[in-house]
């Protein structure tokens, strides 16, 4: 793991994974079950038959979906397909090309209105049957339910009336249960995306076959709730304990499924808490919390002046101090994926070391000049609310929750605001909408990318995202994704069907967005948009 440059701390690696791994396979159709189900002394243990799809599943599968690139199975034997052209596609026209601070060459596109006004989804009865028929041909049995929905992009002015409305495909997911509870997990994935004229964008497939193998006796449900508590620490109210089943990416190769309880709470400050799940089993242990970090010296306004005209990140989050015990190891994947490939990572703070006034503009008090308003890109793990993200039970400078009205990011150099969280792009809450309470945080940032829904806590989704962005295209395919297409398939990747992941900008002079940036020096980056010209804002959102 990197260390963070200009003289700060390393970052500690997080809790290894709370939890007994699970698994997918045959499953059954029931729905969640009711609390007086974990009344039961035990419940089943499953045991891996086999895991993901054959090579020939994979190739009949691609043919019969009208997948041209048919190297869709990856070594794991899961299957990830987006389109490089059509996944999550907007219609847009080139515009005007400039420079931004650093000198960076960028091209504005502006949004074809005409084109997406035009756009008319595949219809869900339409989708459900080719997927099945899909499904059916390749030989791949999935006993899960099976539902459809969009992804949409929505603008506004600067008064909130809407100027477009748009469906940009129709997707196909399925939601599992294992012995009638739950079953959840990147390793739990039947996702297919078609757009308007019926082509498949893109497909995720991910799943095991189980065969039982014993039971466990498992936690009472108040034992259960002070189990959830123990892992969550004092920040966080634990509201509900369900038993579940996690089932893990296909490349953890577990061999058994044990059973979990889904921990849900919310933190004094309203944030809501990134689920986490526990083992259920009477006699499973919750693992040790690791060393806290040294803490990071007291800086000045300015102590690190890092230059401009290069392209650097930086990432922050709270780890065990708030509940969260894998934020160590996930702010580790992004930081690797960027300083493998030369890009210095330029601060990284997890646990009391994560400030909010990193993220706090100047004029509110904070320094995020000297930090998260510094680099090009940040990347951020923590609980959080419609209103702003937590750091309580962690650290308090200058307070412990970062509100929307604290935030203005781009009139130092971020581009993009990544904030692994949750509810921050909830699209109303409290009587304001999405684009009243973050559009004023945009004064030359381009996208902040985040959930509109609870998002769930993660070890990898950071290193994910960052592959997406920065990856090395091989012959005609695997080349750099734009930012928010990253940002969604990571989430899809790596989040259950039901969670929702979102993302938002600013609108300027003659329909200009930053909505097709990829990082820099891996595709075409839009100018800056200050709050001064910004005529309205763009939301893009779907579920995993």
């Amino acid at each position: 793991m990197p260390s963070a440059t200009q003289d700060r701390r390393p970052l500690r690696v997080g809790l290894a994974a709370l939890g007994v791994a699970a698994v997918t396979g045959p499953l059954a159709l029931a729905a969640p079950p009711a609390a007086a189900a974990v009344e039961s002394p035990t419940l089943p243990v499953y045991a891996v038959r086999s895991a993901g799809l054959t090579a020939e599943q994979a190739t009949t599968l691609a043919k019969a979906l009208g997948i041209k690139q048919q190297r869709i199975l990856a070594a794991d034997g899961s299957v990830r397909f987006a389109d490089e052209k059509q996944f999550l596609a907007v219609p847009t026209k080139a515009g005007k090309r400039g420079r931004d601070e650093d000198g960076n060459a960028t091209t504005a596109a502006v949004l074809n209105t005409a084109a997406l006004k035009r756009l008319r989804p595949l219809a869900a009865k339409s989708a459900l049957d080719r997927t099945a028929r899909a499904l059916r041909t390749a030989k791949i049995a999935v006993a899960g339910r099976a539902t459809t929905g969009h992804t949409t992009l929505t603008t506004v002015d600067k008064r909130g009336r809407t100027t477009t409305g748009a469906k940009l495909d129709t997707t196909v997911s399925y939601s599992f249960t294992l012995n009638g509870l739950p079953l959840q997990g990147p390793g739990a994935k039947v996702r297919v995306a078609y757009n308007a004229k019926g082509a498949v964008t893109g497909l995720s497939l991910s799943t095991r076959t189980l065969v039982p193998t014993g039971a466990v006796e498992v936690l009472d449900p108040a034992a259960a709730l002070r189990r959830c508590a123990v892992a969550f620490g004092a920040a966080v109210q634990v509201r509900t304990a369900q038993p579940a089943y996690w089932a893990p990416a296909l490349a953890a190769k577990v061999a058994t499924l044990a059973p979990s309880f889904r921990c849900t709470g919310v933190l004094a400050d309203g944030s809501a808490a990134q689920v986490v799940f526990v083992p259920a089993a009477v006699n499973a242990t919750l693992p040790e919390a690791p060393p806290a970090p040294q803490n990071r010296p007291q800086e000045t306004p300015g102590a690190l002046a890092r230059a401009y005209g290069r392209a650097d990140v930086g990432s922050e989050g709270t780890g065990p101090c708030s509940g969260l015990p894998h934020t160590g190891a996930n702010l580790a994947t992004f930081n690797n994926e960027f300083s493998g490939r030369g890009i210095p990572v330029e601060f990284s703070w997890l646990n009391q070391n994560a400030w909010e006034q990193d993220f706090k503009d100047p004029s509110k008090g904070g320094d995020d000049s000297d930090w998260t308003d510094h680099v090009d890109m940040t990347y951020w793990q923590g609980h959080g609310a419609p209103t702003g993200f937590s750091f309580s039970g962690c650290s308090s400078n200058d307070d412990t929750f970062l509100a929307h009205t604290d935030a203005r990011w781009g009139n130092g150099d971020v581009e993009w605001m990544s904030l692994f969280t949750c509810l921050i792009l909830e699209q109303t809450s409290g009587g304001k909408s999405w684009w009243q309470r973050w559009g004023p945080a945009f004064d030359g940032l381009h996208q902040i990318n985040s959930f509109h829904t609870v998002s769930y806590h993660s070890a990898v989704h950071g290193g994910i995202y960052a592959n997406y962005l920065l990856r090395s295209p091989f012959l005609w395919w695997n080349k750099p994704m734009p930012v928010r297409s990253a940002w969604a398939q990571a989430s899809i990747d790596d989040q259950p069907d039901d969670v929702v992941w979102a993302s938002m900008g600013a609108i300027g002079p003659g329909g200009a967005v930053n909505l097709n940036d990829y990082f820099w020096n891996k595709g075409a980056v839009g100018p800056d948009i200050p709050a001064a010209q910004t005529t309205g804002y763009w939301y893009l959102s779907g579920l995993s």
